[in-house]
């Protein structure tokens, strides 16, 4: 429990500077339009609303928490091999490929890779729906509210420059 209390601090200071790093790095958008510098601040804002309910719960079970429950190496080691960890590691190199490989092949590596994380032991099945889920987020994301995703970079970026011509109506 003591560790988990010590991540979400973390993570919610964080997230709190990554906020309003947004703010002051991009440029503000027009009044009646959401631009690139509000959709991450949306986010960043939802993930320490729950951070806080987060840590809320936590604090209120820090006191019925028995004394064998405490930080040990044990339970440090079943953090770090826990699902939590291991998908926030996903995550990680999710945003650290994203400008490589761009929008389509990461998201797909990473839902194939989630998927097995979560007990999906069926690897055609998980390649299908994370197939249908990366092209409806692109869909969504490139037709739907016009934002440009990433494109990544030699043949991952010709390959993404074909496939919004070919959407282009």
């Amino acid at each position: 429990m003591t560790i988990e209390l010590i991540f979400n601090l973390a993570m919610l200071i964080f997230f709190g500077y990554c906020y309003f790093y947004i703010g002051v790095a991009l440029p503000k958008s027009g009044a009646n339009e959401l631009g690139a510098e509000q959709w991450p601040q949306i986010i960043l804002a939802l993930l320490c609303i729950l951070l806080v309910v987060n840590l809320y719960k936590i604090i209120r079970g820090l006191k019925e928490v028995p004394q064998e429950k405490k930080l040990t190496a044990q339970s440090l080691k079943a953090f770090f091999t826990s699902k939590l960890f291991i998908g926030i590691i996903l995550v990680m190199v999710l945003s650290v490929l994203l400008g490589y490989l761009g929008f389509i092949p990461t998201c797909l590596l990473f839902l194939m890779g989630y998927s097995r994380l979560l007990g999906e032991k069926r690897i055609g099945r998980s390649f299908i729906l994370s197939l249908l889920i990366t092209a409806l987020l692109f869909v969504l994301f490139y037709l739907g509210l016009s934002i440009m995703l990433p494109r990544g970079v030699g043949i991952f970026r010709e390959f993404a420059l074909m496939l919004e011509t070919a959407l282009a109506f």
